[in-house]
């Protein structure tokens, strides 16, 4: 089973997406301050770690930049934001991030990119979209 490592500061909404990923069986664990998330990710060994880019202290661009340089480059990263879509796009590109996602995704979504991500895709159908 696929380990994923969420940061968000923002400790309502962290829980809601552990609980969401937990639900559809997946094995998350989650932190809120990004040195904590660090070590943790140093010491145990992830597949994903799912970043909000707005932190106060290290912001999720800088923790990528920690992340792939470190032993732990081979992690996939996906930032996950209140930001709009196309800034999270530039952002994912220019850290070299694997995905990125809204905050405002369904739940359906949210398992799709990060399954998709890991590799575990269940289907060929697409994500549904957002109007």
């Amino acid at each position: 089973m696929s380990k994923i490592l969420i940061l968000d500061d923002d400790v309502n909404f962290g829980l809601l997406t552990k609980r969401r990923l937990e639900r559809v069986g997946m094995d998350v664990q989650l932190h809120h301050e990004s040195k904590v998330a660090m070590d943790s990710l140093l010491r145990g060994k992830f597949d994903l770690v799912i970043l909000d880019v707005k932190m106060p202290g290290l912001n999720g661009t800088d923790v990528v930049q920690l992340i792939r340089n470190t032993s732990t480059a081979h992690v996939k990263v996906m930032f996950y934001s209140s930001s709009d879509t196309y800034e999270l796009r530039r952002l994912a590109e220019q850290h070299q991030a694997q995905g990125f996602l809204t905050k405002t995704a369904s739940t359906q979504e949210l398992e799709f990119r990060v399954r998709e991500l890991l590799g575990e895709a269940r289907s060929t159908k697409k994500a549904p979209v957002r109007r």
